[in-house]
């Protein structure tokens, strides 16, 4: 005979919302299928009540219960009294049954009285236990004796044989199954029922994890405003289709409302988050059921167009979503809002693979395309000009890192006296050592910074190692003037001056007298008078200032006369071009009469033979700088250089040319120039 055990903990997949504490089989029947049939009315109820005492589900009604009770005792009592009448009429027993009966009915009624006064959960523990005792000394004791005495008289056995059988059939088995069944109470009012409410806890916890990690899920995925795709969704369904084996044709729009900060402002947050929402409706309603519509957030929508091969097959519904956004919102009675839209737009494939990521970037930077042309309209990203602008900022973001890298070095290159030889001073030249292209001239890094703060950042560079290695000469016992170029840019930002004042303070008390700023001429004239202070500024420092490529800026004299710099230094096209250009000789005459009319010294840049030297002489020119004297040089040969620097003989030993004979010698650089244009010819 099979007997209940006392369960264990039943797994949390099981624990729903209803359990069999008392499960019905064989242990539980008489024999009597009329009597077992209401006994297993009885044993259902009992379960149920078990259920909610374990689990608290609220779904438990304990008027049905109560019914339920009810109807068993008017039909189950009658049925088995009439039973035991017919065996147990005279005998005592029949008489402690229907007291019994009779208590069940009572305690019944308590119950229900109970329940309009007590706690909920006390009532239903309370009619637990009562029904547990009832299965436990009525059903499994009482009726099971009574059962088995009336089969054994229907087997023909005299009453009192009958019941001796009875008594026999009941002793052991059936008080051990009524003490586990109490024991099952027992435990099920106590550490059971406390683990089976915690596990439902457990279970109840982890459905409302779940439940959170949907909405979180969802709200990663959609914009919690409008509850369209957001910016990590739309990437995946564009990810797909792009994946896809049949090429698919898109158009990205970016669209940017415009003016929507102003509506925030204005009528606050909630009028904006119902323009967001009519706009998401609006876009809606325009686009096909294939296409794709999301917000990445703020006042931006992207729209994501099928089957689109070209610009003109996307313009008629760019119309109508710049239309759609031009449509006035109602804000109130009689009062309505103005809006309008602009539109950035890149399309897929192009001829280079691509990542959504980069697509929508394409379509972002066509939408400010778009609201720098004055809003309310479209622009088709430009790939040839996202080459370039990215080819821009590569080259910037590399002479960023080179700079702080210190792969830049200075070059210098000595200006002298053609005839005496003297060495007037060097100027200093920027050089990129490129790890991988090697050592790069200025013209190939330099136009590359223009008007970028890069060129400030890499001018004061120059500056500063320039100041370092002219203490370091004057350490050396060899003070050497060095000539820096500073650009108009660099020239005039804002503190300049203190900021050359302050980094002059910290070196060497006369460092500054060998300190020369060369400023390109058509630096100086762009901003005249604000160039002519910052000289000023800078001479009463002790610092000597040149204007660099003189000749090529078209200045007049009286902006000559208005700035105060030391020297002027000619372009090197003039000086390179005077031996066979007349024009170059006779502007080359021009400025060095000016620099004699002005007072100002002069340095003939790009002199490259021996030739060069000589008629430069002639002219009156003594001071220069080019190939024919020295290349630019890194600073480790500067000191040898200057050691075994001599000047050529025919430089020496040039006769001095009288004022009177430049007519003359003009005549014949002229006719020297015709001869060679001949002969070329």
């Amino acid at each position: 005979m099979r007997v209940l055990m006392e369960p264990a903990a039943p797994p949390s997949h099981l624990l729903k919302n209803s359990i069999d504490i008392f499960p019905w089989d064989d242990n539980f029947k008489t024999g009597l299928p009329q009597i077992d049939d209401q006994h297993r009315v009885l044993v259902s109820l009992l379960n149920k009540l078990a259920s909610h005492v374990a689990f608290r589900s609220g779904t438990l009604s304990l008027e049905e219960v109560f019914d339920a009770l009810t109807d068993y005792t008017i039909y189950h009592f009658k049925s088995e009294e009439a039973i035991w009448a017919d065996v147990f009429a005279d005998d005592h027993s029949m008489a402690e049954h229907l007291a019994v009966h009779e208590h069940f009915i009572q305690t019944l009624n308590t119950l229900k009285v109970a329940r309009k006064k007590a706690p909920f959960d006390q009532v239903a523990h309370d009619a637990l236990e009562f029904l547990t005792r009832w299965l436990a000394s009525h059903i499994l004791e009482k009726d099971r004796f009574m059962a088995y005495t009336v089969l054994a008289m229907q087997g023909g056995l005299p009453l009192e044989e009958a019941k001796a059988r009875a008594h026999r059939q009941m002793e052991g088995v059936t008080r051990n199954l009524i003490d586990i069944i109490l024991s099952l109470y027992s435990v099920l009012s106590s550490n059971t029922l406390h683990l089976m409410r915690k596990l439902d806890e457990h279970q109840k916890m982890e459905e409302a994890y779940r439940e959170q990690r949907r909405r979180m899920e969802h709200l990663a995925r959609f914009d919690a405003l409008t509850g369209l795709p957001n910016r990590v969704l739309l990437t995946e369904k564009v990810q797909e289709i792009m994946d896809q084996a049949e090429p698919h044709f898109l158009a990205i729009v970016y669209l940017g409302l415009d003016g929507f900060k102003v509506i925030n402002d204005t009528y606050g947050h909630e009028m904006g988050d119902r323009v967001l929402i009519i706009m998401a409706e609006r876009i809606q309603g325009i686009v096909r059921g294939r296409d794709i519509v999301s917000r990445p957030g703020g006042d931006e929508f992207i729209v994501v167009l099928r089957d689109i091969h070209e610009l003109d097959a996307c313009i008629p519904w760019l119309a109508s979503l710049l239309a759609a956004s031009r449509k006035t919102i109602p804000i109130d009675a009689g009062r309505t809002l103005k809006l309008s839209a602009s539109l950035g737009v890149s399309f897929y494939p192009q001829n280079e693979e691509i990542t959504p990521d980069q697509l929508f970037r394409q379509a972002d930077q066509a939408l400010y395309q778009a609201k720098q042309a004055g809003k309310n309209c479209y622009h088709v990203f430009d790939m040839a000009h996202d080459h370039e602008v990215r080819g821009r900022l590569e080259n910037l973001e590399h002479i960023r890192r080179g700079l702080e890298r210190r792969e830049f070095v200075l070059h210098y290159q000595p200006k002298v006296n053609l005839r005496t030889g003297a060495i007037l001073g060097l100027e200093a030249l920027i050089r990129w050592q490129h790890p991988h292209r090697g050592l790069l001239l200025p013209n190939q890094f330099l136009p590359l910074i223009e008007n970028h703060p890069l060129a400030l950042s890499l001018g004061d560079w120059v500056l500063d190692t320039a100041l370092n290695q002219i203490e370091d000469w004057m350490t050396q016992g060899l003070p050497l003037a060095v000539s820096v170029n500073v650009c108009g840019q660099q020239l005039q930002t804002p503190g300049f001056t203190q900021q050359l004042r302050d980094t002059l303070a910290q070196r060497r008390k006369d460092v500054a007298r060998y300190l020369e700023l060369e400023v390109l001429e058509t630096s100086a004239l762009e901003d005249i008078s604000q160039v002519t202070k910052v000289i000023h500024d800078c001479i009463r420092l002790g610092i000597q200032f040149s204007i660099d490529d003189f000749g090529t800026g078209y200045s007049s004299l009286a902006y000559l006369k208005r700035l105060p710099v030391h020297t002027l230094k000619i372009d090197q096209s003039f000086v390179r071009g005077m031996l066979e250009d007349p024009e170059d000789l006779a502007i080359l005459v021009g400025v060095l009469g000016l620099a004699e009319a002005f007072q100002r010294k002069v340095i003939a840049e790009g002199v490259e033979t021996l030739d060069h030297g000589e008629r430069l002489l002639d002219l009156g020119c003594e001071g220069a700088q080019g190939y024919a004297i020295a290349r630019p040089m890194p600073v480790d040969k500067i000191v040898r250089w200057v050691a075994t620097w001599q000047v050529p003989n025919s430089w020496a030993f040039r006769p001095v040319r009288r004022k009177g004979d430049l007519s003359s010698f003009m005549h014949e650089a002229s006719q020297r120039a015709s001869k060679k244009t001949k002969s070329k010819r």
